[in-house]
C-alpha cells in the first residue's frame, strides 16, 4: 500500500501557484465549481493531482484579480437580464408574444453568461487561519 503523506490539510498547501507556476506552500484555492470540475476531468483522464495554491508573493495580486473577476461577473449578469429584455421584450412588444425567439434569447444569455469565465481566478482567503475556535466566548 502507498503511504500518505502528512495530513490531508498539509497536502493542501502544496501544489502549484496559479500566477508564477512555482511548486510550493501557499494558500489553498476554495473549492468551487471550476476547480472541483477541472479537478474531476484530471481524475477521469488519469493525470495526477495536483492542488491550486497562491504562494505569499503571489497572493495580494491573486485577490486583486479575483475581486476584478467577481466585478465582471456581476456586471455581465446584468448585460445578460437586459439583452434578453431587449430581444425578448422588444420582440413580444412589436409583434406579439412568439416562443420562437424564446431560444435565441436564451442562448444568447448563456453565452454572455460565459463570457467573464474567460478571466476566472480562483478564490483564496486573505487572512492567514488561526488554529482557534470563532466561537469562543
Amino acid at each position: 500500500m502507498a503511504e500518505k503523506k502528512g495530513v490531508a490539510g498539509e497536502r493542501d498547501k502544496q501544489g502549484i501557484c496559479v500566477l508564477c507556476g512555482s511548486v510550493g506552500e501557499g494558500v489553498p484555492a476554495a473549492p468551487d465549481f471550476a476547480i472541483s470540475s477541472a479537478r474531476k476531468i484530471r481524475k477521469l483522464l488519469g493525470m495526477e493531482e495536483r492542488h491550486t495554491i497562491a504562494c505569499e508573493k503571489c497572493l495580494q495580486a491573486c485577490i486583486q484579480k479575483r475581486e476584478k473577476f467577481e466585478r465582471m461577473n456581476r456586471n455581465y449578469r446584468i448585460y445578460a437580464a437586459l439583452f434578453f429584455l431587449l430581444v425578448f421584450g422588444g420582440s413580444t412588444a412589436l409583434r406579439g408574444f412568439d416562443a420562437r425567439i424564446l431560444l435565441p434569447a436564451l442562448l444568447g444569455c448563456a453565452i454572455i453568461l460565459l463570457l467573464p469565465y474567460g478571466h476566472y481566478s480562483p478564490k483564496f482567503e486573505s487572512g492567514k487561519k488561526s488554529g482557534k475556535n470563532s466561537q469562543e466566548l
